[in-house]
């Protein structure tokens, strides 16, 4: 695609489940771009409810895996411990990519998720610490991320272009994800607001909505698309696919990165302020 080749990417969430951002990662590398690897470094622990884990971290395993594939494309790669809920370690990431690469032209913010911890509850149980948790790093974050990165844009000049991961949860929220629906649809005006401010300058501002990413297309597990899909001993996910997806079947991490990449890249030129959603014609 045109305009990614010799550019630098910060690309937050390059490892944590569902590898969106991994796959992100790679088409970056091989279109031909730098790329900052950015997550929150921990093993993820077993939460409160069922055993759960917090899906918005990687491990420092994880994280080198992803860099060692931006390496193999003959593009330069750097991995960076930083929660997007913490503004002091997003600036810290920015100021290394800066550091690095000496500027950045494309921003994906896809760090975000589900956990015990995160929001994953009916709103009726839900701890006012966890709905909090989850505003913090699922729009928060997004707001953080977007807006130092477009700080560094605007000070180096050139315009540039951001992508935020949203969720088709904004449109249809199940029981249990109502803290990340709503976060999710904060971070689809929150791109809007953006693209507004920043279109001035060339900077563009969008949001993908996917929807049931593959747990077996990955290499990390995806529990909470297991969970909506049923309790059950051996819930069928190809029946939930048929009556909630009309391509019938689950996506690869790679086709909502695709859909990222052409909103990163100039052929993309005159697309700001929008939400894509890439859902296989979802109809929860």
């Amino acid at each position: 695609m045109r305009g990614i080749e010799g550019k630098v990417a910060f690309v937050t969430g390059a490892a944590c489940p569902p590898e969106i951002g991994r796959a992100v990662a790679r088409l970056l590398a091989a279109a031909g771009a730098d790329v900052a690897c950015v997550d929150r470094i921990e093993v993820p622990g077993e939460g409160e409810v069922g055993g759960l884990p917090d899906s918005a971290c990687a491990t420092a395993e994880q994280l080198e895996a992803v860099a060692a594939e931006v390496r193999s494309h003959d593009r330069r790669a750097v991995v960076i411990d930083a929660d997007v809920a913490d503004r002091a370690e997003v600036d810290a990431a920015v100021a290394r990519t800066v550091a690095e690469f000496g500027r950045i032209d494309l921003a994906v913010n896809v760090q975000g998720g589900l956990g015990a911890g995160l929001g994953w509850a009916p709103l009726v149980d839900l701890e006012p610490a966890s709905w909090e948790r989850s505003l913090d790093v699922n729009l928060t974050g997004a707001f953080h991320v977007t807006q130092a990165c477009a700080r560094q844009m605007l000070a180096q000049g050139g315009g540039g272009s951001i992508v935020l991961l949203s969720s088709f949860a904004s449109l249809a929220a199940q029981s249990g994800t109502g803290a990340f629906a709503a976060a999710k649809a904060g971070v689809d005006r929150l791109a809007g607001a953006f693209a507004r401010e920043l279109g001035p300058a060339g900077i563009r501002v969008n949001t993908v909505r996917p929807l049931g990413v593959d747990p077996s297309a990955a290499t990390t597990e995806n529990p909470f698309l297991q969970r909506t899909i049923g309790d059950g001993p051996t819930p069928d996910r190809l029946a939930w696919a048929r009556d909630h997806i009309a391509l019938e079947r689950f996506q690869h991490p790679e086709e909502t990165a695709a859909v990222i990449l052409f909103l990163l890249s100039d052929d993309a030129s005159f697309v700001t302020g929008e939400a894509v959603t890439v859902s296989g014609g979802g109809r929860m």
